[in-house]
């Protein structure tokens, strides 16, 4: 099979699970409802929701600023925010291709390496994903019996086990880990294995190379505000949607990470994945499935057309300043 014919499958396939899980979502929601409880939600309120969504953007791209200048290049701090607002835009339609979009569009721009952008996106990569991992531990911590039916929810089940389930578990885990030990030589040699183990290694160098970032407070600073800024938009979600005022700003984390989640789904704009997951998560916190879709269409709805809108002023800026 060829390369663009299987990223077509690929593409069909999550596009058709997304339309599945939007399906499954709004089905027994009234759309009359639905407009009607959204048009409540204040104007003001909107535009925080989007302005925070858009501070993650910048934040974002200032970290990718610094980075570079770690590396020696000098990039312009409103270039590398619109080459991020812009694979935003790009993600929309195809996930995972607005990085290689930003990369090349700060290539024409400021003519930056190819080969150093994609190593910095790495980085971010490595860096999100262990702040995710740091995010999804505190709701663990914080909501574990939410999380708990979040997933019975959401259709999977964490079993509960006694003490002597738990070290006949643990027991069989140490047993497996000492079995792919000693048969290293044979699955290193299986493509899947290979694959994981070029991610893992990717990871640790990813880490290792913040050593050589420079002011490595602002770097954290910025890498943390990004994510302050995912969990405030659910916090301020939660005091305009009428219907939602009654939950805290502690559960925010455990949205945050359905909201994640939805938008690690590879299916174009987390579009039917975010929608399901974070009305799933409203559901468990003891909301109505019809005020969780309402929630999770305001939230989704909002920073998608932001990104459209920032996307698209992106890319103009960055057309005219390749000209210059």
């Amino acid at each position: 099979m060829s390369g663009w014919v299987k990223k077509t499958v690929q593409y069909v396939l999550f596009l058709s699970i997304g339309v599945a899980l939007l399906y499954l979502t709004f089905k027994n929601v009234n759309p009359v409802d639905l407009w009607n409880n959204l048009k409540e939600v204040p104007m003001s309120g909107l535009l925080l929701v989007i302005a925070i969504g858009f501070t993650a953007i910048v934040f974002r791209g200032l970290r990718w600023v610094q980075m570079l200048q770690s590396l020696g290049y000098e990039v312009q701090g409103m270039r590398a925010i619109a080459a991020v607002a812009f694979s935003y835009l790009i993600n929309l339609v195809t996930p995972r291709v607005g990085e290689v979009a930003r990369c090349t569009a700060l290539h024409r721009t400021n003519h930056v390496p190819i080969d150093k952008l994609v190593g910095t996106v790495v980085l971010e990569r490595v860096v999100d994903t262990l702040l995710f991992a740091v995010v999804t531990l505190s709701t663990v911590l914080i909501s574990g019996d939410e999380l708990r039916d979040f997933m019975a929810q959401s259709g999977a089940q964490i079993p509960e086990l006694s003490v002597t389930g738990s070290v006949v578990l643990v027991s069989v885990l140490v047993a497996i880990f000492a079995v792919v030990v000693f048969t290293r030589k044979i699955w290193m040699q299986w493509t899947v294995a290979q694959k994981i183990s070029g991610f893992a290694t990717g990871m640790i160098t990813g880490l290792r190379s913040l050593r050589t970032v420079n002011n490595k407070p602002l770097f954290w600073f910025y890498s943390i505000g990004i994510w302050t800024c995912y969990v405030v938009t659910i916090v301020v979600g939660f005091t305009i949607v009428d219907g939602v005022q009654g939950i805290g700003a502690e559960q925010a984390f455990f949205v945050s990470v359905a909201a994640g989640l939805g938008f690690v789904i590879p299916v174009p704009g987390g579009i039917g994945a975010y929608h399901y997951l974070v009305s799933k998560a409203l559901v468990v916190l003891g909301l109505s499935p019809f005020i969780g879709t309402s929630f999770a269409t305001l939230i989704h709805s909002s920073q998608s057309l932001m990104f459209v809108f920032t996307g698209a002023l992106g890319f103009v800026f960055l057309y005219f300043a390749g000209r210059k």
